[in-house]
């Protein structure tokens, strides 16, 4: 079982449903931020629980030849830019393996999925709920937080999400 706040030596070898890496470290699964499917590198064990462990990279030995630099300048604080660290083949694997996992996971399906259709890889989300802080702040909650993050235009959203968002920041 990893311990807490130790460092281990670990290859990617999928993704979870929220895009976070999986790690195999003494037999017990841990989940890496920011990580992606294929890569080795130090992985700092940040928690521990009884079936699974979170952590984050911090060095990577061998890079995935599909790692990109996040186009979001959000990224890594919004929690809402799961997949940006990847290149849009990676994106939309990962995307296909959630839908495989959860129809086999938890629909005990047996049914293959054998592609992810998708339309433009910007400003897509048709739905939009920007948060306002009590100092007038309008953005999004930072991952599984209350803590808002300002955000003046959104990659994913449609324009006129962002153009509503301006208006109520004025």
């Amino acid at each position: 079982m990893p311990e807490k706040n130790r460092t281990y030596r670990a290859r990617i070898e999928g993704y979870t449903s929220e895009g976070l890496g999986v790690a195999r470290i003494d037999g017990q699964a841990v989940f890496v931020h920011r990580a992606l499917q294929g890569e080795e590198g130090d992985v700092l064990v940040l928690k521990v629980l009884k079936n699974a462990a979170f952590g984050k990279a911090v060095r990577v030995y061998e890079p995935s030849p599909h790692r990109v630099e996040p186009d979001c300048p959000y990224y890594g604080r919004c929690g809402g830019c799961d997949f940006r660290r990847m290149d849009r083949e990676e994106e939309l694997y990962a995307r296909r393996q959630r839908v495989q996992d959860a129809l086999h996971r938890i629909g005990g399906s047996d049914v293959s999925v054998e592609a992810i259709y998708s339309g433009e890889p910007l400003h897509y989300r048709n739905k939009s709920q920007y948060p306002v802080s009590t100092d007038g702040q309008v953005g999004f909650y930072k991952a599984r937080s209350h803590q808002l993050v300002p955000v003046e235009r959104c990659l994913l959203q449609k324009p006129p999400a962002d153009a509503a968002a301006d208006a109520l920041r004025r």
